[in-house]
């Protein structure tokens, strides 16, 4: 696994199934010195749950100078070629970029075996208090802040910097969150 590159990602869609036509409109990728952030224009913007727009903030005004699909699919292959994918629930977002490669015919190869901070959050925030363990939920417990959530960039910055914390946390650092929870809680925040 040392010998892996680590490609921290996250994407926003137009839903949550791609039975339903949803799509990737938005993809960001911090790979090492490597930051990638693009929009992507949607082919099929009547397909999109309104919800998911609302939540992602779509607009065709945002959206005016997004690239095709199809240069995002072989940008996105060119920078996660031979990595391993590190993310909130990287399985879904990892579903709709092979798709997307699929539709585009562009063979990638990366990690089969994911890091998902869910996982490291369950393991390491869950039993101190965390009871959700949505993005937006661990921000609050770890007092960070949810400006600019549900934003890929800002997601996968949040997503890397959870990961850095969690794998390195000690006893010492669970207490910690553990006692500024109970306190928060005490104070009514």
């Amino acid at each position: 696994m040392k010998n892996k590159q680590l490609a921290f990602i996250d994407i926003e869609t137009t839903g949550l199934s791609l039975e339903k036509g949803h799509e990737i409109i938005e993809i960001a990728i911090l790979k090492g010195a490597i930051s990638y952030h693009t929009r992507i224009k949607p082919m099929y913007i009547d397909n999109a749950d309104p919800l998911a727009l609302k939540i992602n903030g779509y607009s065709p005004l945002l959206w005016r100078g997004a690239i095709t699909p199809g240069q995002a699919a072989n940008e996105i292959a060119h920078i996660l070629s031979g990595c391993r994918i590190v993310g909130h629930n990287p399985t879904f977002d990892m579903t709709f970029i092979r798709d997307l490669w699929e539709t585009f015919d562009i063979e990638c190869y990366v990690d089969y075996r994911y890091i998902d901070t869910v996982v490291l959050a369950h393991e390491h925030l869950e039993d101190i208090g965390c009871r959700s363990l949505s993005l937006d939920n661990i921000r609050l417990f770890l007092g960070w802040s949810r400006l600019g959530n549900h934003n890929a960039l800002s997601d996968v910055k949040d997503a890397k910097r959870l990961y850095n914390s969690l794998v390195r946390a000690t006893r010492l650092n669970r207490l910690y969150w553990w006692g500024r929870w109970r306190l928060l809680c005490w104070l009514g925040f």
